[in-house]
């Protein structure tokens, strides 16, 4: 189940009411509609505990798809907010990133897991983790979107991930896999 919310029907502060509407939710995935994002806001709607969250005027397959990807478990946030999210991420987990060679397990497993993918998709993923969409991923590579969302499809799958978050994450923990 998913209850979408639209922001500008909520009292302020909307944060505290996502979270009242997530307590009550139970399994269901709180995605919130607004007009526009300031990041600030959008982290906090997050901690509140949205699973989404999108503008308003969101065409309805985007919207699919947004729901699909939260149904699913990932998480749908602005791609403009990766980079401070994953700052959010580091400051939650306890201060600054540490050194691969600190934590060799995960970056070594990172490694093999993206060392495995083939030439192209680590184009592909190299342009993701940078943040660019489909859309301009296709475009650099000159090759068709569908094509973009079938190799991305391809790397979920052997990487073990579900969302674009989560992939982010794990390039962090070995970008020169990639080179």
């Amino acid at each position: 189940d998913v209850v979408v919310l639209d922001a500008a029907l909520l009292q302020q502060p909307v944060d505290r009411q996502v979270g009242d509407v997530v307590a009550v939710a139970g399994a269901a995935r709180v995605i919130v509609l607004t007009a526009v994002f300031q990041e600030d806001e959008e982290i906090a709607l997050l901690k509140a505990g949205a699973k989404g969250c999108c503008r308003r005027g969101i065409d309805p397959e985007s919207l699919a798809r947004v729901i699909n990807v939260t149904q699913s478990g990932g998480v749908w946030v602005t791609r403009s907010l990766l980079p401070r999210l994953v700052t959010e991420l580091r400051r939650y987990a306890g201060g600054q990133s540490v050194p691969a060679a600190a934590k060799p397990p995960a970056a070594k497993q990172a490694e093999a897991k993206l060392t495995s993918l083939s030439t192209r998709e680590r184009e592909i993923v190299r342009l993701v983790a940078g943040g660019a969409s489909n859309k301009e991923v296709a475009a650099k590579l000159d090759i068709s979107e569908r094509t973009v969302k079938g190799h991305l499809s391809n790397v979920f799958q052997k990487l073990g991930v579900t969302d674009r978050l989560k992939l982010v994450l794990l390039v962090r923990e070995a970008p020169s896999a990639l080179i």
